[in-house]
């Protein structure tokens, strides 16, 4: 997929972006890593886009 929609924030893969006036194709992910407030921060551009669809989840 080039765009996907999830909880009201669209995505879009950085060739979609190249030649608009906005870009949505940056990704920025803050995770702990060890339980006790170290933090780790990912920087990205989107390049492509998959969706994943679980078969009977959730119940």
């Amino acid at each position: 997929m080039n765009k996907y929609c999830v909880n009201g924030y669209k995505f879009q893969t950085e060739e979609v972006s190249r030649n608009k006036k906005t870009n949505n194709s940056g990704v920025h992910i803050q995770c702990d890593v060890d339980g006790i407030g170290q933090t780790i921060e990912y920087y990205c551009v989107i390049h492509e886009i998959i969706e994943v669809r679980y078969s009977g989840w959730p119940k």
